[in-house]
């Protein structure tokens, strides 16, 4: 998985908000489902595997992503243990996770603009990063295969 690379987009940054209320999550988290659901490559595992319940899930998301950027604390779920459910219905390719973090970024882009917008995208590369890691049975942290020095005799 590529890390986050900033983009331009086609609307002047200038001419779009940031993101500053849960009304602005809401408003990226149902517009970023409504496309994955449709989505040719990935729409299938929220209808077919997980038959998700969008009106249902569209509040959880809020709150998962209230707490990723404005440190909220309203998310308390597992999602780790969601996503390992999942992998063991559909394994989850990283051609998934690269189309969810394709549709998530140009969601973004084409709502907000600002500290908080740039945030919900490099924090979604992030997560997508380690989720992908963890439920193919990897590490979570991208720096896993860094290893420590031998000592040396002044250590």
């Amino acid at each position: 998985m590529a890390a986050y690379n900033p983009s331009s987009t086609e609307k002047c940054a200038a001419e779009l908000p940031d993101i500053t209320t849960r009304e602005d999550i809401l408003m990226l988290v149902e517009s970023f489902y409504t496309k994955a659901f449709a989505d040719a490559s990935i729409g299938y595992i929220f209808t077919d595997v997980v038959h998700m319940d969008l009106p249902r899930h569209l509040p959880i998301m809020a709150d998962f992503w209230q707490t990723v950027l404005f440190k909220a604390g309203l998310y308390n779920r597992n999602a780790l243990e969601i996503h390992f459910h999942i992998h063991a219905k559909e394994p989850l390719s990283l051609e998934h996770f690269n189309r969810w973090l394709q549709l998530w970024t140009a969601t973004v882009d084409e709502l907000f603009a600002g500290k908080k917008a740039e945030m919900a995208k490099v924090q979604a590369h992030l997560i997508a990063g380690s989720l992908h890691r963890r439920v193919t049975g990897r590490p979570a942290s991208q720096y896993s295969t860094i290893s420590l020095r031998p000592p040396t005799p002044a250590d």
